[in-house]
């Protein structure tokens, strides 16, 4: 058995002989160690010079005449230079010590050096103590020699040892380099000395830049490999092939019927920068037990083109001198010359660590999106703030393939809240964030469009087509219209998402697959929880100040941070992706402390809508509404009761939604053949109401409640009543609502008319 003699002995063992203070503290360390034998002290000089504690480790752990070859004791070196990552070293002296899992790269030639941690220095330096590292070693030695080491469920270590070089490819890379007249070129991108990126292209050869350096690809599957040592990368050609035997695969004759293949019309060589070097791409299956866990794509740089590659392995054959190069089956035997063995072997390489630009499908993957609930097609419409956010995160996350839909164009005073930039002032908002979320990932979706009209434009024959191919609509215009519209028309599911004008709150109005409850009825359900709840109270004041952007009276924006965008369009986005797989409707509301950033959530329960057509109106409530009366005249019986009710009154629309009843005031008259509604506080309610609305929900009628067995069926009181109400509000163009409950019943009358 031979060792090491790395570097020169130092007299003796004195801690004063060593240059640094650390490994002066990990020789009194060794020197205290039962298990340690300290046998001298040696300095390597030369460009780098540092100190040597040579030790003989082994605690009795190491089971003898172990399959790896670990012995009972090892001889081992113990360094630190602090230029390297891992500071201090233990290098095996041992000459024959095994090539085994978890060791670091080392120059040819050198001892073999021991992994010891999993993280990278900064982490461990806070833990680290020299007994410790002493500890470790011990570890290492026992676990490695019985096959422990490597955790069952960590991920198979790779072949090879970085290159230090790494070559990103596109993301159609596999499906694009088929392509007979494509070709990969090559480009170095800015960086560093220590870390060399190669950016590769592929695509037609007359439209690559002149600074791209063009390689035919040469692909191939090689059989499956468990989990061998890493090993030194390659130098040669020959160099790869051994190491793959090593590993238990093979590079024949997969090269060999590749090359044959892509030379089957000719390889013609070329000389110096205009020669197309062939870069070798390995598709290696990575085996556990037997089973594949995943695919390793490594990468070589051949210093040949593929004539000279072919010539070398002896498969090419020119028929005249700098010829093409053709396969021997498709030449007479007899101008076949006989090749010199091992010619290929010869061939230099640089090894190349294979990135692919991040596909749609992996960014799924790493957001943590399930299979199958990220490919859709979907509409965004508002493309501002709020939606140009959602739109680069939803990209990122490679979630649904989505057109804009946005007239406007970026202003100058975008770019503070917008994904836009100062250079895109005057673009249209969709051209801008398609261009800067296509750029996001390696693919995009191709047949997505850039729509600049108003989300509800009726007759854009684009928008229509659009809207009939989406699977989701998404409003983020910040206008009532837009979800207002969708919900009259008979469009796919929609989302409605906004910030409230302070920006410290966000909402989100879902509704359910089938389309049962839409979003107008939704909206009207958010406003009744926000007049009964306490966050209600301060939910829609507009904190923010409205600053004027130019000369027009429309020309305003908020004052509102990026911060707050940002922070509500990842609540929403979560939220809606999360639901967006579901069939159930959902209202979310989002508030934020604007001191300490704490954020609360109000999940309000979604109930089923209701409608009734009368004439050219449509009125609509729901069941928590039609429950709240029938309680309050539960409550009041055997007396009637009444008071005002509260909606949402949209007159392009000629549309009522009723979104709360008052229980009766304090000066009402009831009785069980009758109620008169009081006035007291009728004026500050509603006012209070305006307010808490941002002026949505405002007076639209009356109820009252019929007794014991009566039906809801108006009286000719409540005719005359009805007709009173028609007339006080005429003023104002809005139809008087006056609603009756009955003991199983409910009628809703409009204007002059009665309909149950």
């Amino acid at each position: 058995m031979t060792h090491f003699e790395w570097g020169t002995p130092l007299p003796g063992l004195d801690p004063d002989l060593l240059q640094d203070e650390r490994l002066r503290t990990l020789l009194a360390a060794c020197l205290a160690h039962p298990d340690i034998d300290v046998l001298e002290l040696r300095r390597v000089s030369g460009d780098t010079c540092f100190d040597l504690i040579v030790i003989d480790a082994g605690d009795g752990t190491v089971a003898p005449r172990n399959e790896v070859g670990i012995h009972r004791r090892e001889r081992l070196a113990l360094l630190y230079q602090n230029e390297n990552g891992i500071p201090f070293q233990v290098r095996a002296l041992r000459r024959d010590f095994p090539d085994t899992l978890h060791q670091n790269s080392v120059e040819p030639g050198t001892p073999k050096s021991l992994c010891l941690y999993e993280q990278d220095w900064d982490t461990v330096e806070r833990n680290w103590t020299a007994p410790k590292l002493l500890a470790q070693i011990l570890h290492w030695l026992e676990k490695t020699a019985d096959g422990t080491l490597h955790a069952p469920d960590q991920a198979l270590e790779q072949v090879f040892y970085g290159s230090g070089i790494q070559l990103v490819l596109p993301a159609n890379f596999a499906a694009a380099i088929e392509i007979p007249e494509h070709e990969l070129r090559l480009q170095r991108a800015p960086g560093t000395p220590q870390r060399i990126v190669l950016i590769g292209t592929v695509g037609r050869a007359d439209s690559a830049t002149s600074v791209a350096l063009p390689f035919q690809v040469l692909s191939i599957a090689l059989d499956g490999v468990a989990h061998p040592p890493i090993q030194v990368p390659p130098t040669t050609l020959g160099q790869l092939q051994a190491l793959l035997g090593r590993a238990g695969t093979s590079l024949f004759p997969a090269l060999t019927e590749i090359t044959c293949t892509k030379a089957h019309a000719g390889a013609t060589p070329a000389k110096g920068d205009q020669r197309k070097k062939v870069m070798l791409v390995l598709r290696v299956p990575r085996l556990r037990d037997e089973i594949r866990v995943r695919t390793d794509v490594m990468g070589f740089l051949l210093d040949a083109d593929l004539a000279g590659l072919g010539m070398a392995l002896g498969i090419l054959q020119q028929t005249q001198p700098n010829g093409p190069a053709f396969p021997f089956h498709q030449l007479d035997a007899s101008q076949a010359p006989a090749v010199p063995d091992g010619a290929w072997s010869q061939i230099g390489l640089m090894p190349v660590d294979l990135r692919e630009s991040t596909t749609r499908a992996s960014a799924r993957h790493w957001s943590g999106i399930g299979e199958g609930t990220g490919e859709f097609r979907g509409l965004l419409a508002g493309v501002g703030a709020l939606g140009s956010t959602l739109a680069d995160l939803w990209a990122r996350a490679g979630w649904g393939c989505w057109d804009y839909v946005d007239p406007d164009l970026v202003e100058p005073h975008n770019p503070i809240r917008h994904l836009a930039r100062h250079g895109d002032v005057g673009r249209l908002k969709v051209e801008v964030v398609r261009a800067l979320t296509a750029a996001t990932l390696g693919e995009s979706c191709a047949d997505s469009n850039d729509l600049p009209v108003k989300a509800n434009a009726g007759n854009d024959p684009a928008l229509a087509a659009a809207l009939a191919r989406a699977n989701l609509l998404v409003d983020a215009t910040t206008t009532l219209s837009v979800p207002r519209d969708w919900s009259e028309r008979d469009v796919p599911r929609t989302a409605s998402l906004f910030l409230t004008p302070s920006g410290q709150a966000s909402v989100l109005l879902l509704e359910d697959a089938a389309r049962r409850v839409r979003t107008a009825s939704l909206e009207a359900q958010y406003y009744r929880a926000l007049l009964r709840s306490s966050w209600g109270a301060s939910h829609l004041t507009a904190e923010s100040t409205v600053r004027r952007t130019g000369a027009g009276c429309r020309d305003h924006s908020l004052v509102m941070s990026a911060e707050n965008i940002l922070l509500h369009a990842a609540l929403l986005s979560r939220r809606l992706r999360l639901l967006a797989g579901g069939d159930t409707a959902s209202i979310g509301i989002w508030s934020a402390d604007g001191e300490n950033g704490a954020v609360s959530f109000h999940d309000v329960p979604v109930r089923d809508a209701r409608h009734l057509v009368r004439g050219s109106w449509k009125i609509s409530w729901d069941d928590g509404l039609d429950e709240h009366l029938r309680s309050l005249r539960t409550h009041s019986l055997p007396n009637e009761t009444g008071g005002i009710l509260l909606g949402v009154t949209d007159h392009k629309l000629r549309t009522i939604h009723l979104v709360d009843a008052l229980s009766a005031p304090l000066d009402s008259a009831a009785s069980p053949e009758g109620f008169t509604r009081g006035r007291e506080g009728v004026e500050q309610t509603r006012q209070e109401c305006l307010a808490r609305t941002a002026r949505m929900v405002d007076y639209v009628g009356e109820w009252h409640s019929h007794p014991r067995g009566v039906s809801a069926t108006p009286s000719g009181l409540d005719v005359q009543l009805l007709a009173h109400l028609a007339t006080a509000l005429a003023s104002d163009g809005i139809p008087g609502v006056m609603l009756i409950v009955g003991e199983r019943d409910l009628s809703i009358s409009l204007g002059s008319g009665i309909d149950v």
